[in-house]
């Protein structure tokens, strides 16, 4: 059997450009993780409907308010118009967040448009990490539609090279073993063989793990380098060779995996493909 890295391309990036670009402009797309997943959900959402698209945005979790699209507040999907809704059905009393429809209720609407010749794009927000830069998961997380054809795993940028502290992580309690180590291509390849990515559920996405290199509050990340961008993810297929000649279990990998990193609200970003 021909190993799954036998074509890996180590010597150049094989993709740049847009966030649309990047989640291979397919139909439904799920953000998951910590480090930007609102805002690449406006940035894809907006690249849709600049494009003249019909694009229903939504979450399976809760988010801020939405103030960028038309909000649809309902139980059921909102109408065919061309240009972006934000579709919750309910705000929470305590914290003034959006609730969003359930992932099964998105599959639904979903599964009435395929039946149809009035198919819409669907942008979704899986996850809830408030506000954390890493996000580990209980077993009922995240929340993603079976009928997403692309899954984004979002992190920053941020933290590599950097001692991993419990307060950056939302449920640490799940990633103890991750604590307190340097954020590098080693461990964060064991964050991703535990995470979503490697779920035989959620096998058959078309995998995105995108490094978010935008500045925060909390850090100044400086001007996107290029060749710091094909450092992080040369490292990272080099110790995805590594492992897997050394027979570390990974069978359950996803049908496609590209990685990726750069400034997803400038639309900034550079990829490869593992497989």
């Amino acid at each position: 059997m021909t190993s799954s890295t036998t074509n890996f391309p180590t010597q150049s990036i094989t993709g740049s450009g847009s966030l649309w670009d990047m989640t291979h402009r397919l139909w439904v797309t799920t953000f998951i993780g910590a480090g930007g997943k609102t805002t690449c959900l406006q940035t894809l959402t907006h690249d849709m409907e600049a494009a003249g698209l019909e694009v229903v945005a939504t979450t399976t979790t809760k988010v801020h308010p939405e103030l960028t699209m038309d909000a649809w507040r309902n139980l059921y999907p909102p109408p065919q118009k061309r240009g972006a809704w934000f579709w919750y059905d309910g705000v929470e009393d305590s914290s003034g967040k959006w609730r969003g429809p359930s992932a099964l209720s998105v599959d639904k609407a979903i599964a009435e448009e395929l039946r149809t010749d009035s198919r819409r794009y669907w942008v979704i927000e899986g996850d809830g990490a408030r506000e954390h830069r890493l996000k580990c998961w209980e077993y009922y997380e995240p929340q993603i539609p079976k009928y997403s054809d692309c899954g984004v795993l979002v992190m920053d940028r941020g933290l590599w090279g950097k001692v991993l502290e419990p307060d950056a992580v939302h449920r640490p309690h799940k990633c103890q073993d991750l604590l307190g180590e340097i954020w590098s291509s080693e461990s964060v390849w064991r964050y991703f063989l535990k995470s979503p990515v490697f779920d035989m559920q959620y096998s058959m996405l078309h995998w995105v793990i995108l490094f978010n290199s935008a500045k925060t509050a909390n850090e100044n990340m400086g001007e996107f380098d290029p060749e710091n961008s094909f450092d992080l993810l040369h490292d990272l297929s080099l110790k995805w060779m590594e492992m897997s000649e050394n027979s570390v279990k990974t069978d359950l990998k996803p049908s496609h995996l590209r990685l990726a990193e750069g400034d997803a609200k400038k639309g900034d970003l550079r990829w490869f493909d593992l497989w």
